[in-house]
């Protein structure tokens, strides 16, 4: 190896340093405690990663919103041209592919959010690698690291589409017009998707969310415009083809713009985009690598956690093809498409920014700084999952009907159909999706690999639980569809209560190690007459901070009786004095919650207040 910038005397021999025809001078690179040290005090690298997640988190939700939208309009065109049966194969063959993915690339995700937020900086290169721990050291780490899914897909992406095609599906479904086709280009379309990990890695290490937002809402695009145009100009029996090619297309695109995109930022830097060595400072192991132990073992262990993980995300399509007919499941996948719009548009890209913040947070050395601003962090988002939950329980039921039949039409919103029920049971549904997600990317922000066993053995538990509740909902009480919501109510309830329990352990113990205190302990203990523990400080679930406040639980006993009085939303009359309880107290949340609005829009767009208080004094 070539050294250009030697600053280590153990790798580079005074030999080697004439050689290049002059003397360096020492350059001594301070360790990355001391790194963290010098800005933790200051309170920068915290707000910097809270804004820059803050920042990320809305274009997430912009493109989620895009998404939706756009797939809305293209299921609402659809709708005219497909049948509840094509609909159901079509949600069979996203299943397909989505847990190729799932189990391909999840766990790779999650270990390198990991990667540590303070490297060394590039004081020195090396022809044909980079060196270990540095900034491009670690960057190209997470590349590396992310070509992993794509060798992982390709004998999972084989053994999977063969498994469906000879077994998996149904002779209803087998008996298509071009069935062994759309498997295979499911597969294809998988691992086409695949290739673009190693880019998506690196954009989401370094918290480049308009980049993704640009190259997702492209492949979305792609998407829906060959789906729409291959099912309206070709016949009913290529429907399932279309969805096929279209899922092709999002592939080819996205990985496209994230080559592209991604290449484009890493042209004149030690880092790029395809593999490359890495080269150790300590002199006792193996000089290079090309994957980091440590992440890898990471990975392993949390892969059979996303086993049962996938399982009781996607466990209610499992049961429906088993526990249903191919209808009843066109049926149960337009409901649960309406019904869950608001967890895909705002709940999932918090939970994947949380993840990505937490991860970097606390990731050690913790100080105590740190530790407090996530307890704050995460009881801030769990009072707003509070607020929006008191809505989604109080009007979500009670509409939920009547817009299905504006969206969908008389064909899907009928007495004889299941799927209003469906929508009403996610009015209930949506509150415990939100705490679960946020609380579970908190825990796998956190977990050590010891812990993430404990937990896949819980999940293990939790898979039975839930096939169980399943069962009984769907077959012994004849709920149909809306039994798998149920099923899936129980399962998240599991979830959450687990998750409480670590959270709280975690909080416990690592205030007890750093400290967790805010000087108010002794002022507490003299008003309480007791002393309150690290676990209570910051613990969110036991913070009153974290719940609505009296005002606000109040109006909405008052919005519940408002809401009983209507009765049944079957006109535009109780449509409309329903939608002015719901703007009644959501003014009331946002006068009550003002202060915490406020300091929202400031860390999505810096200096917002400012500014509004300098036009407001030149006025």
């Amino acid at each position: 190896m070539n050294l250009q910038e030697p600053t280590n005397r153990n790798r580079m021999p005074t030999a080697a340093v004439k050689r290049h025809g002059r003397r360096h001078s020492t350059i001594v690179v301070p360790p990355p405690a001391a790194l963290v040290s010098s800005k933790s005090d200051t309170g920068d690298v915290p707000s910097t990663l809270i804004q820059h997640s803050a920042v990320g988190a809305s274009f997430l939700i912009l493109l989620q919103l895009f998404s939706k939208v756009l797939t809305f309009v293209l299921n609402q065109a659809l709708l005219r041209f497909l049948s509840p049966e094509r609909l159901g194969v079509s949600t069979q063959l996203e299943l397909l592919c989505s847990s190729i993915l799932f189990f391909s690339r999840e766990a790779i995700r999650l270990s390198l959010q990991r990667q540590t937020t303070h490297p060394k900086p590039d004081i020195y290169r090396i022809e044909g690698g980079v060196v270990e721990g540095t900034v491009s050291g670690i960057a190209q780490s997470v590349v590396n690291t992310g070509y992993l899914p794509f060798l992982f897909g390709i004998p999972l992406a084989g053994l999977s589409c063969v498994w469906y095609y000879y077994q998996g599906a149904s002779s209803e479904v087998a008996s298509l017009p071009y069935f062994k086709t759309v498997v295979v280009v499911c597969g294809i379309a998988s691992l086409v998707e695949l290739l673009s990990e190693p880019m998506f890695a690196l954009a989401q290490y370094k918290l480049q969310y308009r980049l993704r937002a640009l190259c997702e809402s492209g492949g979305v695009t792609a998407r829906c415009a060959v789906t729409f145009l291959l099912t309206v100009s070709a016949r009913e029996d290529t429907g399932v083809l279309a969805f096929a090619l279209g899922q092709l297309a999002y592939a080819v695109v996205i990985s496209g713009m994230y080559i592209c995109l991604v290449w484009e930022t890493t042209r004149g830097k030690e880092n790029g985009i395809f593999p490359k060595r890495i080269w150790r400072e300590e002199i006792s192991r193996s000089p290079w690598f090309y994957f980091d132990s440590s992440t890898v073992r990471l990975a392993i262990t949390m892969w059979v956690q996303t086993v049962f993980k996938h399982y009781l995300t996607e466990g209610d399509k499992l049961l429906a093809s088993y526990f249903s007919t191919i209808s009843e499941q066109g049926v149960y996948a337009l409901a649960a498409n309406y019904g869950s719009l608001i967890a895909r548009l705002v709940f999932l890209p918090i939970e994947e920014t949380v993840r990505a913040l937490f991860g970097k947070l606390v990731a050690p050395p913790l100080s105590a700084q740190n530790l407090r601003i996530s307890s704050d962090t995460l009881t801030s988002i769990l009072r707003v999952y509070g607020l929006v939950s008191i809505l989604s329980l109080l009007f979500g039921p009670a509409v939920a009907p009547f817009l299905l039949s504006l969206v969908a039409g008389s064909r899907w919103a009928t007495s004889s159909s299941s799927a209003p029920a469906v929508v009403s049971a996610y009015g209930y549904y949506i509150p415990l999706l939100a705490f679960n997600g946020v609380l579970e990317a908190f825990v796998q922000s956190i977990a050590t690999p010891s812990q993430v066993r404990e937990q896949s053995f819980a999940m293990l538990c939790f898979s039975v639980v839930f096939a169980i509740a399943g069962y009984v909902f769907m077959r012994g009480l004849k709920l149909g569809a809306t039994g798998l919501v149920y099923a899936n109510m129980v399962n998240l309830g599991l979830r959450i209560g687990a998750c409480a329990v670590w959270i709280g352990r975690y909080y416990k113990v690592t205030a007890a190690k750093v400290g967790g205190g805010d000087g108010s302990d002794e002022k507490r203990a003299a008003k309480t007459g007791r002393a309150s523990t690290s676990e209570e400080r910051l613990f969110p679930l036991l913070r009153r901070q974290a719940y609505p406040s009296g005002k606000i639980l109040g109006a909405s006993v008052i919005a519940w009786a408002g809401v009983r009085g209507l009765g049944r939303i079957d006109c535009w009359s109780k449509f409309v004095m329903i939608c002015g309880l719901a703007g009644g107290l959501v003014m009331v949340m946002l006068w009550e919650e003002k202060v915490l609005a406020k300091k929202a829009v400031e860390l999505i767009v810096p200096g917002w207040t400012n500014r509004g208080a300098k036009h407001k004094k030149g006025e």
